[in-house]
């Protein structure tokens, strides 16, 4: 059982962030144990695209004048991104953008059979095409063999990613630019998507473009999709692009003016009333992703592209029919993958059957870590006794990465961040990496002993009487949630259950003494029969409009 730990703020910081921010004390608190302080509380709650860091560092201005003189040259422009939501939303940005300048553009997409990243045979088909100038969408800073094969072809190529860089990144020469935030700030948050959209920021003051600021905004929206639903971390410039990107998003939407293949895909989704960020990761882009997992991902880029809304109809629907074939195959695929957890790792290895995961393997993961509570990797043996696949922390807090980078003389192309990495092993490294991994948790756990089950951070105890709609007016000016800024967790005492129903399997809709209803994960023998503690987060109701709770955790 996790234990309940609540954040203690500084008691004249609340009262600061009161008077600063014009908030109660209860949304003072939640503001202080987000790092939020005074001078930046107004900006916090208002987010805008002013407070964003413009791309003024040289290696932006140097890749900029090459775009530049590429349109203005007639060059052939590729772009090659990734199929995920990430990849795909970072392609679309910048071939929206170079498309105000160019037509002479073509934008590619890997596929998971041959693999992620600027590999030697994308870049020739990239030749093949007559392209001259690659640029690279959330991918390439683990690519410096395919960089240098491009420039022996005579390519030139601008590198823009997000993922934490290697030991041997690309260099510029022979890159024109190398633009990962992360080289000269490890902690930027921006999602490949940001960089993408800061690039073509960029490129439109090189390329003196005065409405260029106008288009970039019709941009976010794809910004917020693609941020959201890779889990970047929404603080700083991610939580002004992101915030204004939903905004843009369901402005458009509720007056009909929505980007065509968006709207669509809302439809097929089913999602109902304002988007929130929830809806972007539990629905748009699982069926966004679902196709590269499956087959190739250039539907779901054309979905992104397209003005026709008759064709947005059709490319929606047939993302979301991938989508249930995912589901599918994803459930078949646990079911396979969780015979094989050794019950002794703490780091879980799994080889999945021939044939059993196309591209699945970090869903399969993300279910196996969910099922253990330990970080898992679940890997296809090829034909040359290498493997390949996905590793994921779950609810874990170990540094996947930080495991990963202390085996990775074992591995091949790897990369990836805290929570979620891709992978190959060696032919004849399995044994020596199962081990390596497993005492780089362990090692891991011996210093933070907490990390594999981490506590529930409680922002503060709360009385029923607290959870107005007032309460819901200040919590939806802290949102969007998710990674660097979780949704509020709050206590209440003493709880009792008036009724129950099931919504759906797992899942029941408690009503309480006192009128608020309650999700609550879990078996219905699992409600609680008498009076109960519990942590809890809140929402607004789509259909009431009034608060419901979801009970994370509760004690009798």
């Amino acid at each position: 059982m996790a234990e309940w730990r609540l954040l203690e703020p500084e008691a004249d910081v609340v009262a600061e962030l009161r008077r600063a921010a014009e908030v109660d004390e209860l949304c003072a608190r939640v503001l202080a144990n987000r790092g939020v302080d005074a001078g930046a509380a107004l900006e916090f709650l208002s987010p805008s695209l002013k407070a964003i860091g413009a791309p003024e560092e040289e290696a932006w201005i140097v890749a900029a004048r090459r775009v530049a003189r590429a349109i203005k040259g007639g060059e052939r422009v590729g772009i090659f991104g990734d199929y995920d939501t990430d990849g795909i939303t970072s392609s679309a940005v910048l071939y929206l953008a170079l498309s105000r300048y160019t037509d002479n553009l073509v934008v590619k997409l890997p596929t998971r059979q041959t693999g992620y990243g600027l590999l030697e045979p994308y870049v020739r088909d990239l030749f093949a095409d007559g392209v001259d100038l690659v640029v690279t969408a959330d991918c390439g800073i683990s690519n410096r063999a395919g960089v240098e094969v491009a420039a022996s072809l005579g390519m030139d190529v601008i590198v823009t990613d997000h993922h934490i860089p290697p030991e041997n990144p690309p260099e510029a020469p022979p890159a024109v630019a190398v633009l990962d935030p992360k080289l000269w700030n490890m902690d930027d948050p921006l999602a490949g998507v940001g960089v993408a959209w800061k690039f073509a920021w960029a490129v439109a003051r090189e390329m003196g473009d005065t409405d260029g600021r106008k288009h970039l905004g019709r941009l976010l929206d794809l910004v917020a999709l693609g941020t959201i639903v890779d889990i970047a971390p929404l603080v700083g410039d991610n939580r002004a692009l992101a915030s204004m990107g939903l905004k843009h998003m369901n402005r458009s939407l509720a007056a009909g003016a929505a980007r065509p293949g968006l709207g669509a895909l809302v439809k097929v989704a089913g999602v109902r009333g304002a988007l929130d960020e929830g809806d972007l990761g539990w629905k748009l882009g699982p069926r966004i992703n679902s196709i590269g997992r499956i087959k190739h991902a250039r539907p779901a880029l054309d979905l992104l592209l397209t003005d026709d809304s008759r064709e947005a109809m059709k490319l929606a629907s047939l993302l979301n029919q991938m989508n249930s074939d995912r589901q599918q195959r994803t459930r078949y695929a646990v079911e396979r993958a969780m015979e094989g957890v050794v019950p002794e790792q703490d780091f879980k290895v799994v080889v999945a059957g021939e044939g059993m995961l196309g591209g699945l393997s970090g869903l399969v993961a993300g279910r196996v870590a969910g099922a253990t509570g330990r970080p898992a990797v679940v890997l296809n043996r090829r034909a040359d006794g290498s493997y390949g696949g996905s590793a994921r922390a779950g609810e874990t807090d170990v540094d996947l990465y930080g495991a990963l980078h202390e085996v990775r003389h074992l591995l091949g192309e790897w990369g990836g961040h805290r929570k979620a990495a891709g992978l190959s092993v060696k032919a004849g490294a399995f044994d020596a990496f199962v081990a390596g991994v497993n005492e780089a948790v362990r090692a891991q756990t011996l210093k933070q002993p907490e990390i594999l089950v981490p506590p529930v951070e409680v922002d503060a105890e709360v009385s029923f009487g607290k959870l107005s709609n007032g309460l819901l007016d200040w919590h939806e000016r802290i949102a969007p949630f998710g990674s660097g800024n979780q949704r509020p967790v709050f206590v209440s005492e003493g709880l009792k259950v008036q009724g129950t129903r099931k919504l759906w399997e797992g899942m029941n809709l408690l009503t309480l003494e006192g009128g608020l209803s309650a999700k609550l994960a879990g078996p219905e023998e699992a409600v609680p029969a008498g009076a109960f503690d519990a942590a809890y987060t809140v929402s607004r109701n789509a259909y009431t409009g009034g608060t419901e709770l979801e009970v994370l955790d509760w004690r009798g």
